[in-house]
């Protein structure tokens, strides 16, 4: 069931962060146009709650993005965005104004991204005023902090610096007023792209995924990313660019409906979610011993970008295609039966 839209609302970013794609000078973006057309056909699906702006920095759209979020609140739809912070400003003042602006457009939520990584680029000061005006109202705020071994700015230094202790964020949880507005989730960096190939050294190694870990992805099929230049994509993973599984129809000149149909049908996407990247990349050695594979991994998305990317693990998987398809077509039927049975069982009683 898919419940959240994400917007990449524009690929370009003020910060130019090592492990990221988008930069100051990458002008792709989602027309104001092309954007209520979306949620309007999300919003039909009946099934989507929350629209998420995210980018590079969505923040960069100005008016237009507070035209988008006015008019998915306006459906009913919870509405995040994703930012780095930088419009905080150097007095809280500009941080306040800015946070207004969202508020009165009908925003929900706001995740400011704060770590190493960002603050080579965003001063952090900048997000002190960000984060303390959402702070200040009481409005929903959870700070998206990633960290290596090599980090300075931890959990306990961003408490020292804001003045504010943090909560860990737990989507199991219910939180107060107060805790809602001072949330933090830490993660690690998938190492996508060669300038992060072999980063997952510099995680602690209880921080990594080990290869026997065996699930399903919780994203794909389940989630609707919309890319800057229009392009669906099937979920909310790291994983780069250009990857022809996960980057898909252009919905400038197709469907909502008409994607997300055409992907539920696609055999690579439905492996993904009924058996998972591990279990991928393990059948795939199991014909090709010579694949080899790391016995950890940083995230679920780390071990998907391996298996999406690599020549030897693609090829493996094109040679044993005919296995595969009866592999996934009774994993699916399986699944369907169960999803029945539980829908008769709840219905009866």
């Amino acid at each position: 069931m898919i419940k959240t839209l994400c917007f990449l609302a524009t690929y370009q970013c003020n910060a130019k962060c090592d492990f990221c794609e988008c930069r100051p000078t990458v002008k792709d973006r989602i027309e104001l146009s092309e954007m209520i057309r979306l949620i309007d056909e999300a919003y039909a699906l009946g099934t989507v709650y929350v629209v998420v702006f995210s980018g590079g920095e969505p923040t960069l759209l100005k008016d237009d993005l507070l035209k988008a979020i006015q008019h998915a609140t306006s459906k009913g739809l919870l509405t995040r965005v994703v930012t780095n912070g930088w419009w905080g400003g150097k007095r809280i003042e500009q941080g306040r104004a800015y946070l207004d602006k969202l508020i009165q457009a009908g925003l929900s939520e706001i995740n400011i991204s704060v770590d190493d990584l960002h603050q080579e680029w965003i001063d952090i000061e900048h997000v002190k005023n960000a984060f303390l005006a959402c702070y200040e109202r009481r409005f929903r705020c959870l700070i998206a902090h990633k960290q290596t071994r090599q980090s300075k700015i931890t959990k306990s230094y961003l408490e020292a610096y804001f003045g504010v202790d943090l909560v860990d964020y737990d989507a199991s949880r219910q939180y107060s007023e107060d805790e809602q507005a001072r949330l933090i989730s830490t993660s690690v960096v998938v190492p996508v792209g060669p300038v992060n190939a072999g980063k997952e050294a510099d995680y602690e190694p209880e921080n990594l995924l080990s290869l026997d870990w065996t699930r399903s992805c919780g994203s794909v099929l389940r989630d609707i990313i919309i890319g800057a230049k229009g392009n669906f994509l099937p979920c909310c993973g790291f994983v780069t660019k250009n990857t022809p599984e996960l980057t898909r129809e252009d919905l400038r000149q197709s469907t909502l409906l008409d994607a997300i149909d055409n992907a539920n049908r696609d055999l690579m996407l439905n492996w993904i979610a009924l058996e998972g990247p591990a279990a991928m990349a393990k059948f795939a050695q199991s014909k090709n011993p010579s694949i080899h594979l790391e016995s950890s991994y940083t995230s679920i998305c780390h071990i998907c970008n391996e298996v999406l990317t690599r020549n030897d693990i693609r090829q493996a998987i094109a040679d044993n295609l005919e296995e595969i398809k009866q592999r996934v077509a009774y994993q699916r039927v399986f699944l369907e039966k169960a999803r029945t049975d539980q829908e008769v069982v709840k219905a009866f009683l």
